[in-house]
């Protein structure tokens, strides 16, 4: 009895599976659009520890989190191409987008937070699997670290989604417009000739119909003289 116990109770602790797994916080990367003066590089750090204190995952890498921000280079990294993709920020706004999608899946993020200057030190965010920027920006000198917090994690969080989202439908297929057989140029013009002439047929039938009916009254009543025309209501 003993030994059945004992080798049954390894069973009792196995996980039954029915867990479900947690998904890891969102990852982000911090890219500075622009020159990478030295105050928005030390922004975009000081941001960057600001969402990682709140448990935001950024890449592990400390040379790739640099060449984002711009950091000038120490030494031979591999990193020639990003530092590329970043210069190249603003100079073809048309393109821009392709290059920030690229430096986000570079870096596993999924999404980027976008440190620029346009007067004040500005911050938005950009959905990598989406390829697009988030409505709003936030700027930095007049936003507190709770608020910049809230703006990033929302953001990120709804990129991170978007990942698992099943690719849209395709649009439905058009419905081809099968034009009308056109009809003989001799059945068209009998018709156009039928429209004007149809008056006159319908008067003739009429004119006809009212003969007919006097003739026939004459004959019932057998008067000399021809009878007036009466025009009875409902009656043409």
């Amino acid at each position: 009895m003993v030994m059945v116990l004992t080798w049954a109770s390894p069973a009792l602790g196995q996980d039954t599976g029915t867990d479900t797994a947690t998904p890891p916080p969102p990852k982000i990367g911090f890219v500075v659009a622009g020159d990478p003066d030295e105050t928005l590089r030390n922004t975009a750090a000081f941001i960057e520890t600001e969402a990682t204190s709140s448990g935001l995952r950024v890449p592990s890498d400390p040379a790739l989190r640099g060449a984002m921000r711009g950091d000038p280079v120490t030494g031979v990294d591999g990193l020639e191409n990003l530092r590329a993709a970043r210069r190249g920020l603003g100079l073809e706004p048309r393109k821009d987008l392709a290059s920030y999608k690229r430096i986000g899946i570079i870096a596993g993020a999924d999404a980027l937070i976008v440190v620029r200057r346009e007067g004040a030190i500005l911050l938005e965010v950009f959905d990598v699997s989406a390829a697009q920027f988030y409505e709003g920006a936030l700027e930095f000198d007049t936003s507190t670290s709770a608020q910049r917090v809230a703006f990033i994690e929302s953001r990120a969080a709804q990129a991170q989604l978007r990942w698992s989202q099943p690719p849209p439908p395709p649009p439905p297929a058009a419905a081809q417009k099968v034009n009308a057989p056109e009809q003989p140029a001799d059945e068209s013009r009998a018709k156009r000739r039928m429209k004007k002439a149809w008056p006159y047929v319908v008067a003739g039938v009429l004119l006809a119909a009212g003969v007919t009916y006097l003739i026939i009254d004459r004959r019932r009543t057998n008067e000399p003289e021809p009878p007036l025309l009466r025009f009875r209501p409902g009656e043409e």
